[in-house]
């Protein structure tokens, strides 16, 4: 990830330095300062444990103690520097235009108030990568938190699938599904209770599982301790029920996203087996699990009518109401879109909510476009959803360059663990809004800090901490 020069940048370090040089001594002095970074990792560990939980107003208070403690360190840490990558310059850009689109907005407080719940994620976000930035040693830590609680949130769905859960609202269009086809869709504990939230957390953080439980093959190999495999064994059974939990949710903007995460492994092994000649005595196993994966993907569905319906239902467009209902809302958010394409609307759910009546197809309310490129270019204009996707593009591209040039074969699975979580959540964005959730957001931006971490262009960037205990 190449990092932008800038005299704006140079001249806020030297102020920083000025303060830092004036704070060092009450740092070394106060135990609670010297151990600021624990404090902060604290804080990002209750953010992502009270995500599972937890009203969206709690996590956001929460949430936002992290960019005001990663502030507190740079001034007290001699050293810290403030830095941009470039995929972060188009993300300020997506922000600012954000903010220039409340003055322009028919619907200015409610449009403020929105603009407010994305600075927090974005603050959030910057502070993430901040702090990673010197303290790449936590990432392996950040994973297990997640893994964890994706293994707890994966018992309970099971659990819920198992013993029964009571719909909360009409989650299923069932007027063309057998009865006994019907998913009982579980939703977790997340809050409010909505299986497309839960499959959307489960869609980001699922790959932590991935990532811990290469890691913990690494470290079997390197010391063939006991230890390691029973947890390397525990990993891998709670991998796949995270994966059968997606499925039990009846998402099918999730099971888009799993499709496109397989995809991405499929695409990723080939380069890896096929385009290494490390590795190219492994290309008679690179078929052979391609094909058993896909056999496997199939058994499984003909095995689980009812998911299979599920899927199928896809395809039938206006024929499932969810689906027809989310036709109407398309077209009713590209009527917004054109009519307010380069300012937008104004940001904010608030604001979409009270500006989509005067569009909708149909007498039903809608809380978003459900496709969050579109919300984007609805709420701010076209400036801004042409500024984020350049910054998918960058954060990608910097993935896809590591993932090929680095010789390192854990941290190459790595990459690719929070590559997946990235594209997952933006597959499944272009059918649903979730992304826009607090749960779904923190966990996406932690992922992607941890990306552009890993990915960072520098010298002081340890290619081997993963092989680290």
């Amino acid at each position: 990830m190449k990092i932008l020069d800038s005299k704006i940048f140079d001249l806020l370090n030297i102020c920083i330095e000025y303060v830092q040089n004036k704070l060092d001594k009450t740092r070394q002095n106060s135990l609670i300062l010297s151990s600021i970074d624990v404090f902060i990792l604290v804080a990002i560990a209750t953010t992502l444990t009270i995500s599972i939980f937890a009203p969206t107003e709690i996590i956001g208070v929460v949430a936002s103690i992290i960019p005001i403690l990663v502030v507190l360190k740079v001034l007290i840490t001699k050293g810290e520097k403030i830095e941009l990558e470039s995929a972060n310059f188009f993300l300020l850009i997506y922000l600012l235009i954000c903010f220039i689109s409340n003055f322009t907005s028919s619907m200015l407080p409610q449009s403020l108030y929105g603009f407010m719940k994305t600075s927090i994620y974005f603050a959030f976000y910057f502070a993430m990568c901040q702090f990673l930035k010197n303290n790449k040693k936590y990432i392996k830590d950040i994973l297990v938190i997640i893994a964890v609680l994706v293994a707890i949130e994966s018992i309970i769905g099971i659990s819920q699938n198992i013993f029964g859960v009571e719909s909360i609202s009409t989650w299923q269009d069932t007027s063309y599904v057998n009865p006994e086809d019907v998913i009982s869709r579980v939703y977790g504990t997340l809050k409010p209770y909505n299986p497309n939230l839960f499959a959307g957390w489960l869609v980001v953080s699922f790959p932590a599982l991935f990532g811990v439980s290469v890691l913990l093959w690494n470290k079997f190999i390197n010391n063939k301790s006991s230890k390691s495999k029973y947890l390397l064994l525990i990993s891998v059974i709670f991998l796949f029920a995270s994966m059968l939990t997606i499925f039990l949710t009846g998402c099918r903007g999730a099971y888009i996203a799993l499709f496109a995460g397989f995809l991405t492994v499929i695409f990723a092994s080939f380069q890896l087996t096929f385009c290494n000649e490390a590795y190219n005595k492994f290309k008679k196993y690179w078929v052979s699990s391609v094909i058993a994966l896909l056999g496997c993907s199939g058994l499984f569905l003909i095995l689980n009518h009812s998911i299979l319906q599920r899927i199928l239902s896809i395809f039938i467009l206006r024929g499932d109401s969810s689906t027809s209902f989310r036709m109407n809302v398309y077209s009713s958010a590209i009527q917004m879109f054109q009519d307010n394409w380069i300012q937008g609307i104004g940001v904010g759910n608030k604001v979409f909510r009270e500006i989509y009546g005067l569009y909708m197809l149909s007498g039903f309310d809608a809380l978003s476009c459900y496709c969050i490129f579109l919300e984007m270019a609805v709420e701010s204009g076209i400036f801004s959803i042409l500024a984020f996707l350049m910054f998918l593009f960058l954060i990608i591209k910097s993935a896809i360059k590591t993932f090929i040039n680095n010789n390192e074969l854990t941290y190459k699975i790595l990459v690719l663990t929070l590559l997946i979580a990235v594209i997952g959540t933006m597959v499944h964005g272009f059918v649903d809004t979730v992304y826009f959730r607090p749960q779904i957001q923190f966990v996406f931006w932690t992922m992607t800090a941890i990306l552009v971490a890993l990915t960072r262009e520098e010298k002081t960037i340890s290619r081997n901490f993963a092989t680290q205990d």
